[in-house]
């Protein structure tokens, strides 16, 4: 191994445990933020005892609260995918399929996560409040930096792969 390789395969360990640590903060923060046990209550109460205008009454503020979790849980998904990427690359694996799928996954989560928490949460929060319409769509400057970046390692990722793959059709050639 060279020794650019070595320090690689040490940024992505250190990076890897980073990454996991994220996922396990991520998800106790999701825990924590969701708080479904309290508001999940009255709706489990109401349905025990048939009161379905109680139940009906109960319910949009849980849908409500995991339609704000919806882009927390694609980024999530999004980390979770680049931790395996640098477990991978720690362990000596660079130019694989795993890693080209993985590259266009986090590229992937972070353009689905960018769309859910400005134009899909929004909208479907606004039809649980009885608006129904496209009203709250929130277009920041950090959900467009975001998308465009998940753009860039979603194309990254099928780059790389096709780049694997015309180097095995130039391998069987020589």
């Amino acid at each position: 191994m060279s020794v650019n390789t070595i320090r690689l395969t040490d940024q992505a360990r250190t990076f890897e445990v980073i990454a996991w640590i994220a996922v396990v903060t991520l998800a106790l923060q999701l825990l924590v933020f969701l708080k479904l046990l309290t508001l999940i209550e009255p709706a489990i109460e109401a349905a025990r005892y048939g009161d379905w205008y109680g139940f009906r009454s109960a319910l949009p503020p849980v849908l409500s609260r995991l339609v704000d979790v919806l882009p927390a849980l694609i980024y999530l998904g999004g980390v979770l995918a680049a931790a395996r990427i640098f477990g991978r690359v720690a362990k000596g694996e660079l130019f694989s399929r795993a890693n080209s799928d993985g590259l266009a996954e986090v590229g992937s989560s972070l353009l689905w996560g960018a769309a859910a928490s400005s134009l899909i949460v929004p909208w479907v929060k606004s039809w649980i409040e009885g608006e129904y319409g496209f009203a709250g769509i929130h277009l920041e400057m950090e959900t467009w930096v975001i998308a465009v970046i998940g753009g860039a390692i979603l194309i990254l990722g099928k780059m790389m792969a096709q780049a694997r793959r015309l180097q095995s059709q130039l391998d069987e050639i020589i």
